[in-house]
């Protein structure tokens, strides 16, 4: 069953006190989610044309703390390939951005230089649960799913939901099926791959 920003269980336990991450926070839609049920969220998005649109609408929101950093299972600095259409429109094709140059829906020459950060180094930081965690990183998400459980952090976490992207490139499909045996073999059942 896919799940969705309207599928009540992912945020139903979810209440004041608590720790939500969201990963590739785009406009906020789930932010909202977690931060109107009391949750301290934070939202992490790369893209500075989408992080403006973040920032606005949470600058009165004492929950919610944006940064505009990506997420991986690294610290650096990369480039953000953009799609073609951000050209005329950066907002409306904001979803379609990623780190991978080789991403057929990203125009390679088009990018903008964004600060990535080492997910798992800011999780342990928190010295704290984390009730939730949303990944919607463009194709990043198995790097940093695989960092997660080897370290073992997905213990510290209640769930974990994510969007992922075997679609898009051919090596994709190869990274799922690796995540999902080591989920199995692992006996994990609070990462949810179905994410939508």
């Amino acid at each position: 069953m896919k799940l969705t920003p309207d599928s009540k269980e992912v945020f139903e336990n979810l209440g004041p006190g608590d720790i939500a991450i969201d990963c590739g926070a785009n406009a906020g839609d789930v932010t909202w989610k977690m931060a109107e049920r009391g949750a301290t969220v934070f939202a992490f998005e790369p893209n500075p044309a989408m992080f403006a649109i973040l920032q606005n609408r949470y600058m009165q929101y004492p929950n919610v703390v944006c940064m505009n950093k990506g997420v991986w299972d690294r610290n650096g600095h990369m480039r953000l390939y953009l799609h073609p259409g951000s050209i005329i429109d950066r907002a409306g094709y904001a979803f379609a951005s990623s780190i991978f140059g080789n991403n057929p829906i990203i125009d390679p020459n088009f990018y903008v230089d964004i600060e990535v950060i080492d997910l798992t180094e800011f999780i342990k930081s928190l010295h704290r649960r984390v009730k939730l965690i949303k990944i919607d990183i463009e194709g990043a998400e198995f790097e940093l799913l695989d960092k997660i459980i080897d370290l073992n952090l997905h213990t510290t976490i209640d769930k974990i939901v994510v969007e992922t992207h075997e679609w898009l490139m051919p090596d994709m499909q190869q990274k799922l099926d690796n995540i999902n045996k080591k989920i199995q073999a692992k006996g994990i059942t609070h990462i949810d791959l179905n994410w939508a």
